[in-house]
């Protein structure tokens, strides 16, 4: 709103709506989440951390924070690279860890049931792993990208590790934490990013009630932040229906709103 008024805009004509992701429909099962969790065995005695929207050097702090609570609980790693160009990248990263791993897109194998790492090397199919998890970390965060989207994993009631770089949420992230419903990581170096990591999603992953109010608490951030589509709505319709229908035929009606917004 304030970059708006600078360019010139009438700063009583600039209204804010809200944040229209926390609209979004929850992350609940889908099909994909059964299919995902029989393929490779997930659900099951072994926790589930979930590296989501990763970039360099990411990947790598994942894989040795990984490597240093492997034996808790028995956890298992999916690991899912923001840009599908790295995915090649990212497989290299994996075949010289010395973890067992396998790829959402090779054929089935019935080591995938035990396998350590398990690379999503897919598009789209990330919103239907965020149930399967018990710890989410949200990248783009520790490496100075800027963060990605900590609300999907809100939505599936699961509990968000961040870095400190989330200048594309700050607002989000900011609700998020000061409700207790995320972990944000200070500013760390390539060589603290391991032991940080592994320090947060092992305390995690030994406290299954921490887990639990978390979800809830992030559940609750959510419900009090929705209604912006609503609100944008009804903000567009007094100008829409001022406008001319098609060849000039009177103003667009209700149902054009309602339906095709």
């Amino acid at each position: 709103a304030a970059r708006i008024r600078e360019l010139g805009v009438e700063p009583g004509r600039v209204r804010v709506a809200g944040n229209v992701k926390f609209d979004a429909e929850g992350a609940g099962e889908m099909p994909l989440t059964a299919e995902l969790r029989e393929r490779f065995g997930l659900g099951g005695d072994r926790p589930l951390v979930l590296a989501a929207s990763t970039h360099a050097p990411e990947e790598r702090a994942v894989l040795e924070a990984f490597k240093q609570l492997k034996g808790q609980e028995g956890a298992r790693l999916l690991l899912a690279p923001r840009h599908p160009e790295r995915f090649a990248e990212v497989a290299s990263l994996l075949e010289a860890s010395g973890l067992r791993w396998a790829r959402r897109s090779s054929e089935p194998l019935e080591s995938d049931k035990t396998c350590d790492v398990i690379l999503l090397d897919s598009i789209g199919e990330l919103r239907a792993a965020y149930p399967l998890a018990e710890v989410v970390f949200v990248g783009g965060s520790v490496a100075p990208v800027g963060g990605h989207n900590v609300l999907e994993p809100a939505q599936a009631a699961r509990c968000v590790v961040t870095g400190a770089h989330t200048s594309n949420f700050t607002s989000v992230v900011g609700a998020m934490a000061e409700r207790g419903a995320l972990v944000q990581l200070p500013a760390l170096s390539e060589e603290e990013a391991p032991a940080a990591l592994a320090a947060a999603l092992g305390e995690l992953l030994a406290d299954p009630e921490a887990r639990r109010r978390m979800g809830e608490r992030a559940l609750a951030v959510l419900a009090e932040n929705r209604g912006a589509t609503a609100r944008t709505i009804e903000m567009l319709k007094p100008i829409l229906q001022s406008r001319p229908g098609p060849e000039g035929r009177g103003p667009l009606k209700d149902s054009l709103l309602t339906s095709d917004l």
